[in-house]
């Protein structure tokens, strides 16, 4: 062959080799661009389609596969628990699928199972870990079951025991691996959990009973004190045993020694005695000490340890010891007291002829009659007089309500207050709670007296002196009489100062027939100044004034003929 024609042939087969080539190359674009006939992607056919056109129906098929839920079925819980996968938040991801199936390439192979080949892939998928975990974080409680501590038991002084159960708790990382695995492919998925042990083994609750329960439930305990002797059997007082944790993985018992002291004074007859203390008399006028008395009492801060030392014991016996009580107050405490002499003498002059009042004042004269108030005490009227009622001897009398007289239980024994008032003020103390009459009564000192009311008007004060006081109180000759007997501490002097604002009062009718007549008596302001002198000395200490206002005592004329008078 010609060089020429040889060239011409090289030529030709060049220019069909490139147009060969050209059409693969143009083939394999057109592959790239579309998905092969019977491709399809976790059953979701797409063959044929373009890679945008692919995306959309993976995404728009898929869907479905999100809103079906997953049955999550839990150890130890009947019914499986459904988790949607799209709002927990699992997704399907198009892109990540496709890769591969779409794309130019020159491999002949597949770009000839492009063209006629049948492709079936896997559906990708994604999930946001942090919603996943919020889902099963939620379900947690509903999962979570506490265990049961075992325990040791004594009804009826019997020994019974109960064993002690795990709880369990949801693993959710475990329980986040079962749901990928799952999702897409398959409907149900088996949650983990994992066990919360008891603080207490089985093995610790049955050594609780065997070492401490079955001893102490053995049998009765005697108990002997002195010449008495009882017996107390495990069904008395097992209610005072109980087995708690010891936060060390063991039982250890727990007593209520109240119950266990109550027990063995309920089952044992011991003879005691309460102490008394010390107090006062008063012989020819004066006070006579009447000495404290020791008491007997059996040794309570010993008989619970007594019981649960007997209670593993092998003789199963409580000795226990009777001890002697000293009183509060003894008779040296009396002596030490400073009541010595007379510091105030005072007394208050009432119409005797009203005989309910007069009995109200005995009662209560009686009643504080002996009190004694140590240094640094204080003294209230209505604490020592409680509420005044006929059970305790008073009667209807005379009381003073929003400026009325008028009839009440315990009236007049505001003359008492009025005496244990001066009384105080003579003495010296700090006075803390006073009330004046709401108009003056003409018996009582201007400024200088008080009245009572239960519960709500008090008469207080404090014993600020370093020595005690003892109050003698009696009613005798138309006056109730008050005595101090303590140390002298101080010289009171009282100063009155002339009245002011004086306002005349005015004259009412009343037909009720609860009506109680009034004298007049004007109303008025004064000051009254109490000053504190040393014994013996001129120089004054200090001094404090007081005032009061008295509203007008009106004069009351009852009109109704059935009115008391």
């Amino acid at each position: 062959m010609a060089p020429n024609d040889r060239r011409a042939t090289i030529i030709r087969l060049l220019v069909a080799a490139v147009v060969l080539i050209g059409g693969y190359v143009g083939l394999a674009a057109w592959s790239a661009q579309h998905l092969p006939s019977t491709v399809s992607v976790g059953g979701i056919p797409i063959g044929g389609l373009t890679e945008a056109e692919a995306k959309q129906a993976i995404e728009t098929k898929s869907k479905p596969l999100l809103a079906t839920p997953i049955a999550l079925s839990v150890p130890g819980i009947e019914d499986p628990v459904e988790i949607i996968p799209g709002e927990a938040g699992f997704s399907v991801h198009a892109e990540r699928t496709l890769d591969g199936l779409t794309g130019f390439t020159l491999n002949p192979v597949t770009v000839w199972n492009r063209l006629v080949g049948s492709v079936k892939a896997p559906l990708l998928t994604h999930v946001d870990d942090e919603v996943l975990t919020q889902t099963l974080t939620k379900l947690a409680p509903s999962v979570e079951t506490k265990p049961t501590e075992g325990s040791v038991t004594f009804p009826d002084g019997k020994v019974e025991v109960t064993a002690p159960v795990a709880g369990r708790t949801l693993d959710i990382a475990g329980t986040k691996l079962a749901l990928r695995k799952a999702f897409p492919h398959a409907t149900t998925a088996t949650a983990t959990v994992s066990p919360i042990e008891p603080q207490v083994t089985g093995e610790a609750v049955a050594a609780a009973a065997r070492d401490f329960g079955e001893k102490a439930m053995s049998g009765p305990i005697t108990v002997v004190a002195g010449t008495s002797k009882g017996k107390i059997d495990p069904e008395d007082y097992a209610p005072a045993v109980k087995m708690v944790p010891d936060g060390k993985g063991a039982l250890e018992p727990k007593f209520d020694t109240k119950k266990l002291t109550a027990v063995v004074s309920s089952k044992v007859k011991v003879s005691t005695k309460k102490a008394k203390d010390a107090s006062w008399t008063f012989e020819g006028g004066r006070p006579r000490i009447i000495p404290s008395v020791d008491g007997t009492a059996v040794d309570e801060s010993a008989i619970a340890d007594g019981v649960i030392t007997a209670m593993t014991s092998d003789d199963r016996r409580v000795e226990l010891k009777v001890v002697t009580t000293k009183p509060k107050f003894t008779t040296e405490d009396a002596k030490k007291a400073g009541v010595k002499e007379l510091v105030v003498d005072f007394q208050s002059p009432f119409p005797p002829e009203d005989t309910t009042r007069t009995q109200n004042l005995i009662v209560a004269s009686r009643t504080i009659n002996g009190t004694y108030i140590a240094p640094g005490e204080t003294f209230s009227l209505n604490g020592i007089l409680g509420e005044r009622t006929t059970a305790k001897g008073y009667r209807d009398g005379t009381v003073i309500i929003n400026g009325r007289l008028t009839r009440g239980t315990g009236g007049g024994i505001s003359q008492v207050s009025t005496v244990i008032y001066n009384m105080a003020y003579f003495a010296g103390v700090q006075i803390l709670e006073f009330t004046p009459h709401a108009f003056f009564i003409p018996r009582y000192p201007e400024g200088r007296e008080a009245t009572v009311f239960w519960p709500s008007v008090d008469n207080k004060w404090k014993n600020d002196t370093p020595h005690g006081m003892l109050l003698q109180t009696w009613v005798d000759g138309g006056y109730v009489h008050g005595r101090v007997w303590s140390t002298k501490t101080w010289d009171i002097k009282s100063i009155k100062g002339e009245r002011r604002n004086v306002k005349e009062p005015e004259t009412i009718k009343d037909d009720s027939p609860t009506c109680y007549p009034q004298q007049p008596q004007p109303g008025f302001d004064v000051t009254v100044t109490r000053q504190w002198y040393r014994p013996g000395s001129s120089t004054l200490v200090k001094s404090e004034a007081v005032n009061t206002h008295y509203i007008p005592e009106h004069e009351i004329i009852c009109t109704d003929p059935n009115a008391k008078p």
